[in-house]
């Protein structure tokens, strides 16, 4: 397992191992698990590739800038005119919103996670060469401020604000606004996490010099807020600060002093923990949404720590946050909110108006409290949210033809996805979608002392101390997996049965039906396994419709846990603005690409009762219309396919279903057409009450 490939130009000094079981005791080391095939093994191979064709030297250049050593007028140093031979990226790296560096920190947790996920010898030397690079410049980047006594010891960052953070470090809240730094915590949890990722997922002098580093920022953050009281910490974190207590609750686990979990207490956000002590379908509206997810992960982090109470007060936070934005405020894709922000129940109808749809990130951050929460529990309810979110939100958002990552998922009928591109865009979900497709091993296979638990169905290997086995199957496309272990022994076997599964559902060990005991929603079996045993699961789907969060007249149709779309034209045509132009808002399709009316998309007229009897087996959807109001209503057939295989053309998810009846009296196309009317002559507008656009002066044009 601790592999070590020689260094290029640092000395080897240790041979410190993988700590990944350090943070996460149930999960195996990344590398311990194979994505062999499919869809998934695709899409890690193309991020691969991807994260490769990244600029380091760029990504470094805020890090270089704040530290000072840019300036040096030394022509030997390497960083003489550093800023010059590789400029600061100008996309969330200028103007009035800056957020510098933050995809520096997310490009070393992608680059710790591919070193770890990846297979291929030679690659993954590349991946190791590519950190090895950075390390050092890091290091010097931290140490330019060792011999500093006003706070600033330990800092590693990009945000333009040094004069605020020794500010702040001296007991005032300063105002990180006149530096233009509008979420200075949000970008340093970055580069924590990246810090630790690399402690994680990396072995030999990688890992020990990554861990040196960690606990020096750490240390630094712990000093940040040594002098405020809790009245100004608390102020100070009512804006977007990432999962700060989460980084410092792991650091207490790898460091070993309590100090960073005391910290981690400090930095949470006591508003968030207090109002979630019973479960609320109202707190959360109107808030920024991943301003929130990366608090409760740290919650259930600090809880994690303390102890296994089920009573800890941070520990029922997260299970209620996470109750309330999975069950009633996610929709089709898995993913949840609008124009990045938790939606009132009334307002269901944003779903389908507003082309910003769901936020990556906020994904990527609900699948790490999901992987908490059941290494908390063991109940198949966050397996199958992962799971659904994993291939129908994540994986849709990879461009398979560049790499490019998506931001905003569009819902509304017949729109289309804006994807980045490398060296120019630097976007919150580029950073997230660096990680996203290079950690699809992470949850497949988890553990207890004696309990060996399938999550995902895909095809892989697993090779670990105690437990060795193959996945063979092409779900989703398969109805079923086989499990063949190479390895036997006493243990229980644990394969989720999944919620969406159809009757049938069977498990044969060497090919005879085997009694099992449902715990949880995993069927669990135990006895006496030997090396060869094979153990075959059936996993029937049939198709099924969801309604729309409180927008039930539009449905999504769903074959077992995969989302299935139509495109409604064709590839490559009438989609302007398809990849990004390096602009501050040019991941927006609300902004950037033009919408279709909705009175022109395909509908669903008729019986809901019926509705099904609409998709024959190939997955063919009669949309066709026979009521008189039809004229203009060109529709016949659309071809259902998984969502997250359509790219490049404009895509329905949602459908209009309702009677003919309840459609003459709906009043939703009178409503477009009025709010076409107000587009036309709107130059500019700001919503109202959304933290993250007022924050940002965030305007859509």
């Amino acid at each position: 397992m601790k592999k070590l490939f020689a260094a290029v130009g640092l000395a080897l000094i240790s041979l410190t191992g993988f700590a990944q079981s350090e943070i996460y005791p149930q999960h195996f080391d990344l590398e311990e698990i194979n994505i062999t095939a499919g869809p998934l093994k695709e899409a890690q191979d193309l991020n691969i590739r991807t994260l490769l064709e990244y600029d380091a030297d760029r990504l470094l250049t805020p890090f270089v800038r704040q530290s000072g050593l840019g300036a040096t007028t030394d022509k030997a140093s390497r960083y003489y005119q550093w800023e010059q031979k590789h400029p600061n990226h100008a996309n969330w790296g200028s103007g009035d919103f800056r957020l510098d560096g933050h995809v520096g920190g997310h490009y070393l947790t992608a680059m710790a996670l591919a070193y770890a996920s990846c297979h291929d010898t030679a690659t993954r030397q590349q991946i190791l060469e590519r950190i090895q690079y950075m390390i050092p410049i890091l290091e010097d980047c931290q140490n330019a401020w060792d011999a500093n006594t006003a706070g600033m010891y330990g800092f590693l960052g990009g945000q333009p604000c040094n004069d605020a953070w020794t500010e702040l470090a001296g007991g005032q809240i300063p105002n990180f606004w006149a530096t233009h730094s509008a979420v200075p915590l949000y970008c340093e949890h970055k580069i924590l996490a990246g810090l630790r990722d690399l402690v994680l997922y990396c072995d030999g002098d990688v890992a020990d010099r990554a861990k040196a580093m960690f606990r020096k920022l750490c240390d630094f953050h712990l000093g940040l807020i040594a002098k405020l009281t809790d009245q100004q910490l608390q102020g100070f974190l009512d804006t977007e600060h990432g999962g700060v207590n989460e980084t410092l609750a792991d650091a207490y686990r790898l460091l070993g002093d309590e100090k960073y979990l005391a910290a981690a207490k400090r930095y949470s956000h006591n508003t968030m923990v207090d109002n979630m002590q019973t479960y609320n379908r109202s707190f959360l509206t109107g808030k920024h949404a991943n301003t929130q997810v990366p608090k409760y992960i740290g919650f259930i982090r600090i809880a994690q720590e303390e102890g296994t109470s089920t009573t800890n007060r941070y520990r029922v936070a997260a299970k209620n946050f996470w109750k309330d934005v999975a069950e009633n405020r996610t929709v089709c894709i898995g993913g949840n909110s609008m124009y990045e922000h938790f939606i009132s129940e009334n307002d269901g109808v944003q779903y389908v108006n507003v082309a910003d749809g769901p936020e990556s990130c906020n994904s990527n951050n609900m699948l790490k409290l999901s992987e908490d929460l059941f290494d908390d529990t063991h109940d198949s309810r966050y397996a199958d949210f992962y799971e659904g979110t994993m291939y129908n939100h994540m994986l849709s958002t990879i461009d398979p033809e560049t790499g490019g990552y998506v931001y905003f998922t569009p819902l509304r009928p017949q729109s289309y996805r804006i994807y980045s591109k490398v060296n120019q865009d630097m976007w919150c979900c580029v950073g997230t979608g660096m990680e996203n497709h290079v950690k699809y091993g992470h949850f497949t296979y988890t553990h207890t002392d004696n309990t060996l638990f399938v999550n995902l169905f895909t095809p892989s290997t697993l090779d670990a101390d105690d437990y060795a086995l193959t996945q063979e199957t092409q779900f989703p496309d398969e109805q079923g997996t086989k499990l063949t272990l190479r390895k036997g022994g006493n243990f229980t076997l644990a394969i989720r049965k999944p919620s969406w599964v159809a009757e049938g559902y069977a498990i044969l060990v060497n090919g005879a039906k085997t009694d099992y005991v449902l715990d949880h929603g995993y069927a669990t079996i135990e006895r006496s396994w030997k090396k060869g045993d094979v153990v075959e699961v059936a996993l029937p789907m049939t198709i099924r419709y969801e309604t729309c969060p409180n927008l039930p007249d539009y449905i999504a149709f769903k074959r077992g846990p995969i989302l299935l779309a139509a495109r409604t034209s064709e590839v490559g045509v009438d989609l302007p603005h398809e990849y990004a132009l390096g602009e501050r808002m040019g991941h927006s399709p609300d902004s950037y690409a033009p919408k279709k009316p909705l009175a022109s998309m395909p509908m669903l007229i008729g019986e809901r009762s019926e509705v099904l009897q609409r998709i024959d087996q190939d997955l063919n959807l009669d949309v066709k219309r026979t009521d008189d109001g039809a004229a203009n209503y060109t529709w016949q057939s659309l071809q259902l396919a998984p969502y997250y295989s359509l790219h490049h053309s404009r895509v329905s998810v949602y459908f209009y279903q309702a009677t003919y009846e309840k459609y003459q009296q709906s009043t939703w196309a009178q409503a477009e057409a009025e709010q076409k009317k107000l587009d036309d002559r709107t130059i500019d507008r700001i919503n109202m009450g959304l933290q993250q656009e007022e924050a940002g002066a965030v305007t859509y044009s």
